[in-house]
């Protein structure tokens, strides 16, 4: 195990797997980095204003994202992070922009994705991650904007 890892090679793995056009998505590789009873939550707000979290199972997640970009190009791109390690769990901090490409529409913007991890059969998992994407009022710090 190595003493003080910064896992960016994970980061990069998770994002790289998501990154690509509708029907090339790495899922296995994406796989091979969540622990097998792992927990996703995506928070953010309704259309009218409520808060949510949706909390999703790895492969719920991937049937969701298969739905929700099934005729769009979608990428991300780490922009800066911070880990911190304490034996056997590490809590990861990845800010990231991200873009995505329709036939007609394309959005760009940054997000946060707060990572849980945990050592476990010699190697780093994600046992959970929580994001939120910025929005009016909900904006990340200036540093790394693409």
């Amino acid at each position: 195990m190595a003493a003080n890892p910064d896992f960016r090679e994970m980061t990069a793995a998770l994002y790289g797997a998501m990154s690509a056009a509708p029907g090339e998505r790495d899922w296995a590789a994406m796989c091979r980095c969540y622990h097998a009873e792992a927990r996703l939550v995506r928070t953010g707000l309704n259309h009218d204003g409520t808060r949510f979290a949706k909390v999703t199972s790895l492969d719920a997640y991937i049937e969701n994202v298969e739905q929700l970009l099934k005729d769009m190009r979608f990428a991300e791109m780490q922009i800066a992070h911070d880990a911190e390690v304490f034996g056997n769990v590490a809590r990861l901090t990845s800010i990231y922009a991200f873009t995505w490409k329709s036939s007609s529409e394309r959005r760009e913007g940054r997000a946060v994705n707060y990572f849980t991890l945990v050592f476990e059969n010699g190697s780093w998992q994600v046992m959970s991650i929580v994001w939120d994407t910025e929005r009016p009022g909900n904006v990340l710090p200036e540093f790394g904007r693409p």
